[in-house]
């Protein structure tokens, strides 16, 4: 029975990465996705390199400690360009704030809480895999959160991190470029399609 079990849990964890991995591939097999390196006059690579580990989930992106049915409290985020209201919270968006009940936002919110980083195999066509910052080429390079899904395995959201490094970047803290999260809808006949990617340039 224990050995039963044991296997269940081992083909769940499999499909569950398989997934992930899938919806990983995905999201860098669109170059569109990385449009944020064409800012400040610079190019998309030519190459795509990642961290070999997932990241931990920006928390901000699915809730704020805030009374957000106050209009007051709004207003006062709003105005604020370093609240992570503007630069991180999703449902500051009308349409992505009506599209997704308070519960699903509460589920989303302890997922990103739960997620832990994992270390990603070298099978990735679409971009190679490098250890650290200090295996960095000078240049741009991404890292990647696990998807998370909405509770009806309808809506997928990735976090992406955009990195460039030069001669004069000491480490990985100097090297922020820019944030992208995507939003995935599993269409039926489609499969996973993108219907949202919110950039935001870190200056």
């Amino acid at each position: 029975m224990r050995l039963l079990t044991i296997i269940t849990l081992l083909l769940y964890w499999t499909q569950c990465f398989s997934q992930d991995n899938g919806l990983i591939k995905l999201a860098f097999k669109d170059k569109s996705n990385f449009d944020i390196t064409t800012r400040l006059d610079n190019k998309k690579p030519t190459v795509y390199y990642a961290l070999n580990k997932t990241d931990k989930w920006n928390t901000y992106r699915f809730h704020l400690d805030e009374d957000l049915t106050s209009d007051r409290v709004r207003k006062k985020l709003e105005s604020d360009e370093h609240s992570p209201y503007n630069h991180s919270y999703l449902f500051s968006d009308t349409a992505l704030d009506r599209l997704f009940s308070n519960t699903e936002k509460q589920h989303m919110y302890r997922v990103a809480q739960s997620i832990t980083p994992r270390e990603l195999a070298d099978t990735f066509k679409v971009f190679r895999l490098i250890k650290s910052f200090n295996a960095a080429k000078n240049g741009f390079f991404f890292s990647v959160t696990d998807p998370i899904f909405t509770q009806d395995k309808q809506y997928a959201f990735i976090d992406i991190t955009t990195f460039k490094k030069d001669k004069e970047t000491e480490e990985l803290n100097y090297a922020y470029f820019g944030t992208t999260l995507l939003i995935y809808q599993n269409i039926k006949g489609k499969g996973w399609t993108r219907i949202k990617k919110r950039d935001y340039l870190i200056l």
